[in-house]
Protein backbone atom coordinates (compact mmCIF):
# COMPACT_ATOMS: atom_id res chain seq x y z
CA UNK A 1 0.00 0.00 0.00
CA UNK A 2 1.48 3.24 -0.73
CA UNK A 3 1.98 5.27 2.17
CA UNK A 4 0.31 7.88 2.72
CA UNK A 5 1.66 10.92 5.21
CA UNK A 6 -0.19 14.16 5.27
CA UNK A 7 1.57 16.65 6.97
CA UNK A 8 0.21 19.81 8.20
CA UNK A 9 2.94 22.77 6.60
CA UNK A 10 6.03 21.85 8.88
CA UNK A 11 4.88 22.18 11.95
CA UNK A 12 7.33 23.22 14.34
CA UNK A 13 8.98 20.53 16.76
CA UNK A 14 6.59 18.65 19.40
CA UNK A 15 8.50 20.71 22.02
CA UNK A 16 8.12 23.73 20.60
CA UNK A 17 4.83 23.01 20.75
CA UNK A 18 4.22 21.60 24.28
CA UNK A 19 6.32 24.32 25.81
CA UNK A 20 3.19 26.72 23.95
CA UNK A 21 0.93 25.05 25.54
CA UNK A 22 2.43 24.52 28.94
CA UNK A 23 2.89 28.27 28.97
CA UNK A 24 -1.36 29.08 28.30
CA UNK A 25 -2.42 26.68 30.86
CA UNK A 26 -3.05 29.28 33.48
CA UNK A 27 -4.85 31.33 30.80
CA UNK A 28 -6.60 28.19 28.73
CA UNK A 29 -9.76 28.19 30.45
CA UNK A 30 -10.31 31.83 30.26
CA UNK A 31 -10.59 32.46 26.80
CA UNK A 32 -11.65 28.65 25.53
CA UNK A 33 -15.11 29.52 23.98
CA UNK A 34 -14.80 27.80 21.05
CA UNK A 35 -12.23 24.85 22.86
CA UNK A 36 -15.82 24.27 24.93
CA UNK A 37 -18.17 24.46 22.21
CA UNK A 38 -16.70 21.96 20.13
CA UNK A 39 -15.62 19.39 23.85
CA UNK A 40 -19.72 19.49 24.40
CA UNK A 41 -20.81 18.63 20.88
CA UNK A 42 -18.61 15.78 20.95
CA UNK A 43 -19.39 14.42 24.31
CA UNK A 44 -22.81 14.69 22.87
CA UNK A 45 -22.68 13.31 19.90
CA UNK A 46 -20.57 10.40 21.62
CA UNK A 47 -23.22 9.89 24.43
CA UNK A 48 -23.22 5.88 23.75
CA UNK A 49 -19.78 5.59 22.72
CA UNK A 50 -17.95 6.66 25.80
CA UNK A 51 -18.09 4.09 27.96
CA UNK A 52 -15.32 1.57 29.78
CA UNK A 53 -11.74 2.23 30.29
CA UNK A 54 -10.94 5.99 27.92
CA UNK A 55 -8.16 7.40 26.24
CA UNK A 56 -7.81 11.09 26.27
CA UNK A 57 -6.09 12.55 23.67
CA UNK A 58 -4.79 15.74 24.19
CA UNK A 59 -6.59 16.38 27.17
CA UNK A 60 -5.01 19.92 28.23
CA UNK A 61 -6.87 21.05 31.28
CA UNK A 62 -8.98 18.04 31.48
CA UNK A 63 -12.42 19.25 30.76
CA UNK A 64 -13.32 16.22 28.58
CA UNK A 65 -11.52 13.68 30.98
CA UNK A 66 -13.09 15.02 33.93
CA UNK A 67 -16.98 15.08 32.49
CA UNK A 68 -16.09 11.70 31.16
CA UNK A 69 -14.96 10.35 34.34
CA UNK A 70 -18.25 11.64 36.34
CA UNK A 71 -20.24 9.12 34.23
CA UNK A 72 -21.18 5.63 36.08
CA UNK A 73 -20.47 3.69 32.47
CA UNK A 74 -17.07 4.90 32.71
CA UNK A 75 -14.45 2.80 34.68
CA UNK A 76 -11.21 4.91 33.98
CA UNK A 77 -9.76 7.76 31.77
CA UNK A 78 -6.24 8.34 31.19
CA UNK A 79 -5.54 12.47 29.85
CA UNK A 80 -2.40 12.55 27.80
CA UNK A 81 -0.63 15.47 26.73
CA UNK A 82 2.58 16.86 25.48
CA UNK A 83 2.21 19.54 27.46
CA UNK A 84 3.64 18.82 31.23
CA UNK A 85 1.84 22.54 32.59
CA UNK A 86 -1.33 21.57 30.86
CA UNK A 87 -1.14 18.10 32.93
CA UNK A 88 -0.09 19.69 36.13
CA UNK A 89 -3.24 22.24 35.35
CA UNK A 90 -5.37 19.64 35.20
CA UNK A 91 -4.24 17.55 38.01
CA UNK A 92 -4.81 20.65 40.51
CA UNK A 93 -7.90 21.06 39.20
CA UNK A 94 -9.68 17.78 39.06
CA UNK A 95 -9.53 15.13 41.83
CA UNK A 96 -11.20 11.60 40.69
CA UNK A 97 -9.98 8.24 41.54
CA UNK A 98 -11.37 7.74 37.60
CA UNK A 99 -9.03 10.39 36.37
CA UNK A 100 -4.91 9.72 35.65
CA UNK A 101 -2.44 11.66 33.47
CA UNK A 102 0.16 10.96 31.36
CA UNK A 103 2.66 12.54 29.56
CA UNK A 104 3.50 11.64 26.37
CA UNK A 105 3.64 12.36 22.29
CA UNK A 106 0.11 11.17 20.38
CA UNK A 107 1.84 10.31 17.52
CA UNK A 108 4.03 7.63 19.71
CA UNK A 109 1.64 6.33 21.79
CA UNK A 110 2.57 2.95 21.78
CA UNK A 111 5.84 4.19 23.67
CA UNK A 112 4.20 6.38 26.02
CA UNK A 113 1.30 3.61 26.98
CA UNK A 114 3.47 0.70 27.09
CA UNK A 115 1.78 -2.27 27.97
CA UNK A 116 -1.82 -0.17 28.42
CA UNK A 117 -2.01 -1.00 24.59
CA UNK A 118 -5.04 -2.55 23.15
CA UNK A 119 -6.82 -1.73 26.38
CA UNK A 120 -8.55 1.08 25.87
CA UNK A 121 -12.80 1.03 24.45
CA UNK A 122 -12.52 4.21 23.51
CA UNK A 123 -10.22 6.78 22.03
CA UNK A 124 -11.24 10.51 22.57
CA UNK A 125 -9.70 13.42 21.57
CA UNK A 126 -11.15 17.40 21.55
CA UNK A 127 -9.31 19.96 19.17
CA UNK A 128 -5.95 18.10 19.73
CA UNK A 129 -4.55 16.46 16.92
CA UNK A 130 -4.62 19.32 14.65
CA UNK A 131 -1.16 19.62 16.10
CA UNK A 132 -0.15 16.43 15.16
CA UNK A 133 2.68 16.17 11.65
CA UNK A 134 2.03 12.48 11.15
CA UNK A 135 -1.25 11.42 11.10
CA UNK A 136 -0.49 7.98 9.90
CA UNK A 137 1.60 7.16 13.17
CA UNK A 138 -1.16 9.28 15.09
CA UNK A 139 -3.93 6.71 13.88
CA UNK A 140 -1.94 3.71 14.02
CA UNK A 141 -1.10 4.13 17.83
CA UNK A 142 -4.45 5.18 18.55
CA UNK A 143 -5.77 2.01 16.47
CA UNK A 144 -3.42 -0.23 19.02
CA UNK A 145 -4.60 1.29 22.07
CA UNK A 146 -7.88 0.55 20.98
CA UNK A 147 -9.83 -2.73 21.84
CA UNK A 148 -11.08 -4.25 18.83
CA UNK A 149 -14.55 -3.14 19.42
CA UNK A 150 -12.86 0.01 20.61
CA UNK A 151 -14.32 3.34 18.75
CA UNK A 152 -12.00 6.26 18.11
CA UNK A 153 -13.72 9.82 18.28
CA UNK A 154 -12.65 12.75 17.77
CA UNK A 155 -12.90 16.49 16.80
CA UNK A 156 -10.36 18.35 14.63
CA UNK A 157 -10.31 21.62 12.58
CA UNK A 158 -10.17 21.87 8.87
CA UNK A 159 -8.21 24.36 6.62
CA UNK A 160 -11.09 26.60 6.21
CA UNK A 161 -10.62 27.75 10.12
CA UNK A 162 -9.55 31.23 10.72
CA UNK A 163 -10.17 31.84 6.77
CA UNK A 164 -10.85 35.66 7.70
CA UNK A 165 -7.94 36.43 9.59
CA UNK A 166 -5.73 34.65 6.81
CA UNK A 167 -6.98 37.11 4.03
CA UNK A 168 -7.06 40.00 6.47
CA UNK A 169 -3.28 38.92 6.31
CA UNK A 170 -3.07 38.45 2.97
CA UNK A 171 -3.74 41.70 2.39
CA UNK A 172 -0.66 43.06 3.58
CA UNK A 173 2.28 40.87 3.09
CA UNK A 174 3.24 37.16 1.98
CA UNK A 175 4.21 35.77 4.89
CA UNK A 176 1.57 32.81 6.16
CA UNK A 177 0.84 33.94 9.98
CA UNK A 178 -2.25 31.49 10.47
CA UNK A 179 -1.87 28.16 11.69
CA UNK A 180 -2.96 25.64 8.18
CA UNK A 181 -4.73 22.20 8.63
CA UNK A 182 -5.46 19.35 6.97
CA UNK A 183 -8.03 18.68 4.48
CA UNK A 184 -10.86 16.15 4.89
CA UNK A 185 -9.62 14.26 1.97
CA UNK A 186 -6.16 13.71 3.44
CA UNK A 187 -7.47 12.78 7.06
CA UNK A 188 -9.69 10.38 5.63
CA UNK A 189 -7.04 8.73 3.52
CA UNK A 190 -4.63 8.34 7.02
CA UNK A 191 -7.95 7.08 8.98
CA UNK A 192 -8.37 4.73 6.11
CA UNK A 193 -4.99 3.18 6.20
CA UNK A 194 -6.32 2.11 10.25
CA UNK A 195 -9.67 1.58 10.27
CA UNK A 196 -12.37 -0.12 8.52
CA UNK A 197 -15.61 1.99 9.39
CA UNK A 198 -14.88 5.67 9.66
CA UNK A 199 -17.42 9.19 9.16
CA UNK A 200 -16.36 12.10 8.94
CA UNK A 201 -18.34 14.97 9.59
CA UNK A 202 -18.43 18.59 8.69
CA UNK A 203 -19.54 21.66 10.79
CA UNK A 204 -18.62 25.30 10.51
CA UNK A 205 -18.98 27.33 13.77
CA UNK A 206 -18.83 31.39 13.65
CA UNK A 207 -17.75 33.32 16.60
CA UNK A 208 -17.84 37.22 16.98
CA UNK A 209 -15.50 39.45 17.96
CA UNK A 210 -15.14 43.25 18.45
CA UNK A 211 -11.48 43.24 17.61
CA UNK A 212 -8.78 41.92 15.84
CA UNK A 213 -6.58 42.59 19.43
CA UNK A 214 -9.03 40.49 21.17
CA UNK A 215 -8.78 37.32 18.72
CA UNK A 216 -5.13 37.26 18.12
CA UNK A 217 -5.12 37.70 22.21
CA UNK A 218 -7.25 34.88 22.91
CA UNK A 219 -5.35 32.79 20.27
CA UNK A 220 -2.38 33.81 22.37
CA UNK A 221 -3.89 32.58 25.51
CA UNK A 222 -5.04 29.82 24.00
CA UNK A 223 -1.31 28.86 22.92
CA UNK A 224 -2.66 28.36 19.32
CA UNK A 225 -1.23 31.35 17.74
CA UNK A 226 1.17 30.43 14.64
CA UNK A 227 2.88 27.04 14.71
CA UNK A 228 4.14 27.33 11.21
CA UNK A 229 7.25 27.12 10.45
CA UNK A 230 6.94 29.25 7.52
CA UNK A 231 5.84 31.99 9.99
CA UNK A 232 6.91 35.64 9.28
CA UNK A 233 10.89 36.30 11.24
CA UNK A 234 11.05 38.13 14.02
CA UNK A 235 8.26 41.13 14.68
CA UNK A 236 5.93 41.71 12.38
CA UNK A 237 6.04 45.81 11.28
CA UNK A 238 3.56 48.07 12.71
CA UNK A 239 2.30 49.07 9.11
CA UNK A 240 1.57 45.35 7.97
CA UNK A 241 -0.33 45.18 11.16
CA UNK A 242 -2.34 48.11 10.90
CA UNK A 243 -2.91 46.71 6.98
CA UNK A 244 -4.20 43.65 8.74
CA UNK A 245 -6.66 45.27 10.75
CA UNK A 246 -8.15 47.69 8.40
CA UNK A 247 -8.99 44.76 5.71
CA UNK A 248 -10.56 42.39 8.56
CA UNK A 249 -12.48 45.67 9.51
CA UNK A 250 -14.01 45.59 6.02
CA UNK A 251 -15.51 41.86 7.10
CA UNK A 252 -17.40 43.24 9.96
CA UNK A 253 -21.09 42.09 10.06
CA UNK A 254 -23.97 43.70 10.56
CA UNK A 255 -24.13 43.23 13.80
CA UNK A 256 -21.06 44.97 14.59
CA UNK A 257 -18.85 42.01 15.06
CA UNK A 258 -15.47 40.61 13.30
CA UNK A 259 -16.66 37.05 11.88
CA UNK A 260 -14.14 34.45 12.80
CA UNK A 261 -14.64 30.79 11.70
CA UNK A 262 -13.50 27.42 12.80
CA UNK A 263 -14.07 24.17 10.65
CA UNK A 264 -14.43 21.55 12.51
CA UNK A 265 -14.02 17.87 11.50
CA UNK A 266 -16.07 15.24 14.10
CA UNK A 267 -14.48 11.72 13.41
CA UNK A 268 -15.60 8.51 14.35
CA UNK A 269 -13.60 5.44 13.70
CA UNK A 270 -14.02 2.11 14.08
CA UNK A 271 -12.08 -1.18 13.44
CA UNK A 272 -13.96 -4.29 11.82
CA UNK A 273 -13.55 -7.83 11.22
CA UNK A 274 -14.11 -7.69 7.61
CA UNK A 275 -11.50 -4.55 6.97
CA UNK A 276 -14.18 -3.45 4.63
CA UNK A 277 -12.89 -0.27 4.24
CA UNK A 278 -16.12 1.54 4.50
CA UNK A 279 -16.55 5.22 5.29
CA UNK A 280 -19.04 7.22 5.31
CA UNK A 281 -18.11 11.40 4.50
CA UNK A 282 -20.97 14.31 5.17
CA UNK A 283 -21.24 17.81 5.55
Amino acid sequence: MTSINPIHNALPSVQQIAQAFSQAAQTYDQVAGLQRLVADDLLARGQALHTGKILDIGSGTGYVSAHLASKADVMSVTGIDIAQGMLDFASSQHAHDKLSWLLGDAQNLSSALGTRRGSFDTVVSSLAIQWCSDLVALFSGVAQSLTPAGVFHAATLGPNTLHQLKWAWAQADDYQHVNEFVAKQALQAALNQHFDDVELVTKEVVLGYDTVQQLTRDLKDLGASNHNAQAAPGLTGVGRLRRMMQAYESLRDENGQLPVTYEVYFITARQTSGRANKSRVSS
